[in-house]
């Protein structure tokens, strides 16, 4: 046989070898010159030598080549797994890029990540026969399948752990939100009663905003711990905690081993999972917990388990009752079972109208007006929320893309970042159209309102749509055969942990760094709050308080009114970011307090 006939034997090997060499070589060259760290670029002289470019993706190719003739299934995988690993050092440094500048995109981080994910389902689907084949060879029993979601729930715990801890240790973290809680704690340690001055600048029960019991549920971890490093730790492990229930659902379903292990992987990597926790701790990190039990509870049929899940749920917030309330109607309408279904229903409507009668008793009410963009008249209030959705649903469905501000496409980044993961998922449903229904509070929660924070992963407001969006994917999940579950589900992990890599990832770096750079300041910092006493009445500034929020009366100085010093007996001043604020100078200036300790970025006065 000749040469000829040879290669038109093997056209098609041939064909592949030497795209696999190509591909590889290429992506593999780029990583070993740096260029993933160039992505806004185009200047280096050195990384732009044409000579050292074909040098190195000529050297990187032919080690490809030689690896697909000797064995070619491994250079496949070895060519997916540069790729993608490539794909995932782009999206870590796209993170530090000003898109706005460089591409006259606000979204253009969010943009760039999704075209990374498209290179990584194409590289996926080119070599997924192989990586099925590989994963084939290993056998997960239930124990072996209990220890890898073990592992990634640790993983998951210390990676939100380690971010809001040293967003407080650098003094990141400030009064909104989460000195309120921090001293809300010591107030529960002292005092038992969900008391702050600091939410509104007066002393004020939290539940005079939400309806939040659950929080006593981390108050014996506080009594041991006494730390706002504790408060921080509580809330990584909620959100680590949600892995129990979504393996006992795969299970329930009947879902094979690696399911489930992807799937717990996927909640990892979702970029809204560990973003909710980025502005510290909130009440609605209880919430993916809860409604993931309570689901497992009613699909096993355990009346009693339905019962306490639906409690600790209902204790989270007032509105925790609508999800369950919306979760009812789903089981109504999809006939898996009306009368739990009803029950949840009215038990929801129930609890949703006294919660929010019992804040309404404490003064301030429900925060209606996060949805003021669908007020009839200035009057406002939930029925003409409610008026407008059925009035005029033309002008509702507008408001899902309606931004505030109107120049930044919050709305479409947060889509984005929401979907992409999931939506092959989500949307493979058949004829199950009422599982369409478990997507209602993401709509109502998270799209209607103009409230910027509702519509971004890195607040709080979508631990519980995360929950309802497992239970529709478990669901579709189970009803897909096996090949198509397997790619579906791929592909969720592939986008996932790139836009994991983009949006979340960078954020460890960012506050290690700050936290080890700074750690003479820090110190100096922390020096100086402890000449104050603990007993002292406390005016600071915003970045401050959780480090006094072991002081039970403590203002934060931006919302003092013109004058006022609410008699504090020390002021605490972080001139970090220039100079202190005019209600601070004002006071100053009135020759009530003289200086105590001085540094470059912090400043203590004490009341003569």
């Amino acid at each position: 046989m000749n040469i000829i006939q040879k290669i038109r034997k093997n056209q098609e090997w041939l064909i592949q070898g030497f795209f696999v060499s190509l591909v590889g070589g290429w992506c593999l060259s780029a990583m070993l010159r740096g260029i993933p760290r160039q992505i806004s670029q185009l200047n280096d002289n050195k990384l732009l030598s044409f000579p050292t470019t074909v040098i190195f993706f000529c050297i990187c190719t032919a080690v490809f080549a030689v690896l697909f003739y000797l064995k070619d299934n491994v250079a496949r995988l070895s060519m997916f797994t540069i790729v993608y690993l490539f794909l995932i050092l782009c999206a870590c440094n796209g993170y530090g890029v000003s898109w706005e500048t460089f591409s006259n995109n606000t979204i253009g981080n969010v943009c760039y990540q999704g075209i990374l994910c498209f290179m990584g389902v194409l590289a996926f689907l080119y070599v997924k026969e192989d990586i099925y084949a590989l994963l084939k060879l290993f056998r997960l029993s239930r124990k072996k399948i209990n220890v890898i979601v073990m592992i990634i729930g640790i993983l998951l715990f210390a990676f939100v752990g380690a971010i809001t801890v040293l967003r407080y240790l650098t003094y990141s973290s400030s009064t909104f939100d989460f000195g309120i809680f921090a001293q809300m704690y010591e107030y529960m340690r002292q005092k038992g009663t969900m008391e702050t001055t600091l939410e509104r600048n007066y002393l004020l029960s939290h539940f005079g905003v939400h309806f939040s019991p659950i929080y006593y549920l981390g108050l014996p971890f506080y009594f041991i711990f006494p730390s706002p490093v504790t408060v921080q730790l509580i809330q990584a492990l909620m959100i680590a905690l949600p892995l129990i229930p979504i393996v006992l659902l795969c299970r329930h379903f009947k879902l094979s081993g690696w399911v489930s292990v992807g799937l717990a992987l996927l909640y990892a990597l979702y970029p809204a999972t560990s973003a909710g926790a980025f502005y510290d701790i909130h009440e609605n990190c209880f919430l993916t917990f809860g409604i993931l039990m309570c689901v497992w509870a009613i699909e096993k049929n355990k009346n009693i388990m339905t019962a306490v899940f639906v409690l600790f749920t209902f204790l989270v917030k007032e509105d925790a009752a609508i999800y369950l309330m919306i979760l009812g109607v789903f089981y109504i309408f999809s006939r898996k079972d009306k009368k739990r279904g009803a029950i949840l229903v009215i038990a929801s409507a129930v609890y949703f109208l006294i919660a929010v009668s019992i804040v309404k008793s404490y003064g301030l009410g429900v925060a209606e007006n996060r949805w003021s963009n669908l007020y009839v008249d200035s009057q406002g209030g939930m029925f003409q929320i409610i008026q407008t959705i059925l009035a005029n649903p033309a002008y509702a469905m507008t408001q899902l893309i309606a931004d505030a501000p109107s120049d930044e496409m919050r709305k479409l980044q947060y889509i984005m970042l929401m979907m992409v993961p999931v939506a092959g998922m989500l949307f493979a449903t058949g004829k199950k159209y009422s599982r369409y229904l478990l997507l209602a509070p993401f709509i109502l929660f998270n799209l209607l309102p103009v409230y910027q924070y509702m519509h971004d992963i890195t607040f709080q407001y979508n631990f519980g749509v995360i929950a309802l969006f497992l239970y529709i994917i478990i669901m579709n999940l189970a009803e897909m055969k096996t090949d198509k579950t397997n790619t579906v589900l791929c592909v969720s992990l592939i986008c996932a942990g790139i836009m994991f890599a983009g949006n979340n990832l960078p954020k460890l770096s960012h506050y290690m760094s700050s936290y080890y750079e700074n750690k003479a300041v820090l110190q100096e910092m922390n020096t100086a709050l402890s000449t104050i006493p603990k007993e002292a009445t406390v005016s600071a500034s915003g970045f401050l308080t959780p480090h006094l929020s072991n002081h039970l009366q403590l203002w934060d100085q931006r919302h003092l009114k013109d004058g006022e010093d609410k008699n504090a007996e020390y002021l605490a001043i972080d001139t970090r970011y220039g100079t202190p604020e005019e209600k601070f100078n004002f006071l100053i200036s009135s020759g009530k307090y003289q200086q105590i300790y001085k540094t470059n970025n912090i400043v203590i006065y004490h009341k003569k």
